[in-house]
């Protein structure tokens, strides 16, 4: 009888002690804030035929109420060569699922960064300018300060109707400054 409630026991201790840490991506987002949005280098993002998609942008996000003003550039590079560039611009915010700031959690250790350095998953509705003319699409951008959920990597993810979906993330590097 004393060893199912000891095994009971350990079972509840064990994940007390690790639910906070593993949910901290999850917690809720109601809060009314404002954030400065920075990509400064391309996040570079390739669909399933080799097609390749950077891009960089900056401006500022709010939740509660949605809001957004960014624009940025692209350029598109095809596998079979091809290549276009343009710019686009946030429609509106469709998504923003914070990950907490001033941390990023490395294999050599925790890399400390000012407390107003945030990361998360935000999704835009974006217009861009491309050859073809206006283009609506949505583009989402990784930013692993905080307490990313596994497997979550830095970058950006965009799907464009008639062109491709961009899943697979090469590169990225961007994050977001809590204003208020």
């Amino acid at each position: 009888m004393k060893r199912p409630f000891t095994l009971l026991f350990l079972v509840a201790v064990a994940l007390a002690i690790t639910w906070p840490a593993a949910s901290g991506a999850t917690l809720p987002n109601n809060g009314s804030d404002t954030y400065g949005f920075f990509m400064d280098v391309p996040n570079v993002s390739q669909d399933a035929h080799g097609d390749t998609l950077g891009v960089t942008g900056d401006g500022t996000f709010s939740v509660h109420p949605k809001s957004a003003s960014i624009s940025g550039a692209y350029t598109f590079t095809g596998a079979d060569g091809t290549r276009f560039s343009g710019t686009w611009t946030a429609n509106g915010l469709v998504d923003f699922q914070p990950y907490g700031c001033g941390v990023v959690h490395t294999p050599s250790g925790d890399v400390i960064l000012p407390s107003n350095f945030c990361g998360g998953r935000v999704v835009f509705d974006i217009t861009a300018t491309t050859p073809f003319g206006p283009q609506r699409s949505q583009l989402t951008v990784f930013c692993i300060i905080g307490d990313p959920p596994p497997p979550v990597e830095e970058g950006i993810m965009a799907v464009i109707p008639s062109v491709g979906d961009f899943n697979r993330q090469i590169h990225g590097m961007n994050h977001y400054v809590k204003m208020t």
